[in-house]
């Protein structure tokens, strides 16, 4: 198959069939276009993003509304503080609710691309009694993606693109974790009714975004929060598959495809998110991060769904360039077809020497194994 761009490499793996190579998925290297190449800062990833440019698809996202706060509308959210000191910002949010305020508070470091949380909304059940008394509503500006000024080259790497959370997620995120855990033990009935909320809630939103059927790949996330050993598999049974199956319908009803993204132990969730109609998994993530490899991945799903993984964030910075090479040539173990060659995370920060020569020693197996005609 001469000739195929990222774009049709990608969705044509995804969607069951086969291309010229296994795609290549550098975690945040899919830049939209080469200024925002240009643009970046660090040098060695900047180098990484130029490399892989031509070989990498890049994606058009819109607002889809979901929140891990309730799906709470957006404009009974507000920033009502925002504190520099010592490198790190800490913004507070005020949530207005018909039966008074709720606040949270989250953190972030300037050149470090994660943010984590201080103080979470819900900290009681007469916390949960409060956000929930908020109306509901379709919040300004969701919407499907704006389309109106794509990159010349968008018609060979982009794809349209939403993100939602799983709907439990919304539940579990606008508290303690541990919190939730335990009102799971003690208050099961209400954590399944306010999930139930939030799946119609984001099937609301949906019915928005996928409207005019221009979207083509949604991501959805969470569901490792309630994977072994976060939680057991009744759990999981009756607040992960019970809930995202009827979210993984509506998209494919819009003809698109759906994403699941997991960390950590997926072996005995595999089967479960490919009875649930999910077109992708990702990412295999072999021990001790998580519990299989990707051949065995492979074995399990025996050409059901779309796997992706399995090069470790851990390893390309930490390791060396022989671990990254064993790694890379790891994913590639029991197959190359419908798989995905994806780091499990991207960098959060700028890339020591290491690192820079870890990417570019899988991008060099990558480019060696993943022809199709091309046994590893």
């Amino acid at each position: 198959m001469p000739g195929i761009t990222p774009r049709e490499r990608l969705l044509t793996t995804l969607r069951g069939g086969t291309a010229d190579r296994v795609p290549l998925v550098l975690e945040g290297a899919g830049r939209v276009s080469r200024s925002h190449v240009d643009a970046v800062k660090d040098a060695a990833w900047r180098e990484i993003c130029q490399r892989v440019y031509d070989q990498t698809h890049c994606v058009r996202s819109c607002n889809t509304g979901v929140n891990r706060y309730l799906v709470t509308p957006s404009r009974f959210m507000q920033e009502v503080s925002r504190v520099e000191r010592d490198g790190e910002v800490r913004v507070t949010t005020e949530i207005e609710t018909p039966k008074g305020p709720l606040t949270a508070v989250t953190a972030c470091r300037k050149g470090v691309q994660t943010t984590w949380t201080i103080k979470y909304p819900v900290e009681s059940l007469a916390d949960i009694d409060k956000i929930c008394s908020i109306p509901w509503e379709i919040s300004d500006g969701v919407g499907p993606p704006d389309l109106s000024d794509l990159p010349d080259d968008f018609d060979k790497r982009g794809i349209i693109h939403a993100g939602i959370s799983s709907p439990f997620v919304c539940v579990a995120g606008m508290m303690p974790y541990d919190y939730f855990l335990e009102l799971c033990a003690t208050e099961f009935v209400l954590i399944q009714e306010l999930t139930v909320q939030c799946l119609e809630r984001i099937v609301d939103l949906l019915d928005v975004v996928l409207a005019p059927r221009t979207v083509e790949y949604v991501w959805l996330g969470g569901s490792e929060w309630l994977t072994v050993p976060m939680a057991s598999p009744r759990l999981y049974d009756e607040l992960v598959q019970e809930f995202e199956k009827p979210v993984i319908d509506r998209i494919h009803a819009a003809g698109a495809l759906a994403h699941v993204h997991c960390h950590g132990n997926v072996r005995s969730t595999l089967e479960r998110v490919i009875e649930r109609g999910g077109d992708f998994l990702e990412p295999m993530e072999p021990p001790p991060d998580g519990d299989v490899t990707m051949a065995e991945a492979k074995a399990i799903a025996a050409g059901r769904i779309t796997l992706g993984g399995n090069v470790e964030a851990r390893i390309l910075e930490n390791e060396g360039p022989a671990a990254a090479e064993a790694a890379a040539r790891a994913a590639f173990e029991g197959g190359k077809e419908q798989m995905v060659f994806q780091t499990t995370a991207g960098p959060l920060s700028s890339i020591a020497p290491r690192t820079h020569e870890n990417y570019h020693r899988i991008i060099d197996v990558w480019e060696a194994l993943s022809p199709l005609d091309h046994a590893p």
